[in-house]
C-alpha cells in the first residue's frame, strides 16, 4: 500500500487490499483470534491450529490501519482495533508491561519449538521487534480513536525498555521510530476528492516523510464514518466545494487549502 501510493500504481494497491482481505478472511477471528498460518499449499488441510505471535497481531493491526488512511473505509479500522485489543488481552504483561512474544490467556494454543520460552521482543532482526510494532499500533489507535488508555500503554512498553535499548544501536531502529511517534503530536492530513487535484495534493502530502504523519485518503460520503477523534477533530469541511486537504495537529486543524503551495505552507507551520 505504502508503495502502490507513492508511486501511484493502482493495481498494486488492488493486490495489496485483496491480499488483506484474504489473511483477515481466513486467519482472523474476533473469538479464536489470529492464526500463524493462512494456508498450508492447494488442497492441504492444516492438521491444527498454530496460533499466532505478537508480531502476526502488531504487523497486522498496522497494515489494517495503513488500509484505512489509503481507502478511508471503515471497516479496516474496526478491524485493526480489534486486534490490537486481542494483542492486548492475549500478550500484553500487565505487571511488568510491555509484550510477550506468544500468548499467555488461559486456554491458549501451547507454543511450539523454541518459543516455549517466553521473551519480550525488542531487537530488530532482521524484521521490526514486536514490542516497538505493537507500541506503535497503540499510538496510531489513540491518536484515530481518542481513547488515552492506548496510550499510556505505549509509553509504558517503550519505557519499558529505555534502560537497555540504546545498546542495540542500528537493531532498534523501530523502536526510534515508535519513541518519534510518543514524542511529538500526531500529524494527520487529510485528502478530499477523488479528480487529479486530489491526486496531486495526496502526493504532494506523502512526499515529505515523518514518523507521526498520516495521509489519508477520503472521498466525502465518508465523513459519516470515521474514527472518532478525527470525527470530532474536523470541522465540517463537506461543504468546501471542489478538492482539498486540512491538516492537523493533535486536536487543532488549520483552514482547509486547495494548491499545492498552500499545502505546502500547511505542513511547514506543523
Amino acid at each position: 500500500l505504502v508503495a502502490a501510493r507513492g508511486l501511484y500504481v493502482p493495481s498494486a494497491r488492488e493486490f495489496a487490499l485483496r491480499s488483506l482481505d484474504r489473511v483477515l478472511d481466513v486467519a482472523w477471528s474476533a473469538d479464536a483470534g489470529l492464526a500463524h498460518v493462512v494456508a498450508y499449499g492447494e488442497g492441504v488441510a492444516p492438521s491444527e491450529r498454530v496460533a499466532g505471535v505478537l508480531e502476526d497481531y502488531g504487523f497486522l493491526g498496522n497494515a489494517c490501519l495503513d488500509a484505512w488512511v489509503a481507502t478511508g473505509e471503515l471497516r479496516y479500522y474496526t478491524v485493526g482495533k480489534a486486534i490490537a485489543d486481542a494483542m492486548i488481552a492475549r500478550f500484553y504483561d500487565t505487571t511488568g508491561c510491555g509484550f510477550f512474544d506468544t500468548e499467555q490467556i488461559a486456554g491458549a494454543v501451547a507454543p511450539i519449538g523454541a518459543l516455549s520460552a517466553r521473551r519480550k521482543p525488542l531487537q530488530d532482526a532482521p524484521v521490526p521487534a514486536g514490542n516497538p510494532v505493537a507500541a506503535t499500533l497503540l499510538l496510531r489507535l489513540e491518536a484515530l480513536s481518542g481513547e488515552r488508555e492506548y496510550g499510556v500503554m505505549a509509553q509504558d512498553t517503550l519505557e519499558t525498555f529505555a534502560g537497555v535499548v540504546e545498546h542495540f544501536g542500528l537493531y532498534a531502529a523501530s523502536y526510534g521510530l515508535a519513541l518519534v511517534r510518543a514524542v511529538h503530536a500526531p500529524v494527520q492530513v487529510c485528502v478530499v476528492g477523488e479528480d487529479a487535484a486530489a491526486r496531486e495534493l495526496e502526493a504532494v502530502a506523502l512526499a515529505r516523510y515523518a514518523a507521526n504523519k498520516s495521509v489519508i485518503r477520503l472521498r466525502r460520503d465518508q465523513f459519516r464514518t470515521l474514527p472518532p477523534a478525527l470525527a470530532d477533530t474536523l470541522p465540517s469541511l463537506p461543504q468546501v466545494e471542489g478538492s482539498f486537504a486540512v491538516v492537523c495537529r493533535g486536536n487543532a486543524c488549520l483552514p482547509p487549502v486547495k494548491d499545492v503551495d498552500a499545502l505546502l505552507g500547511a505542513l511547514a507551520r506543523v
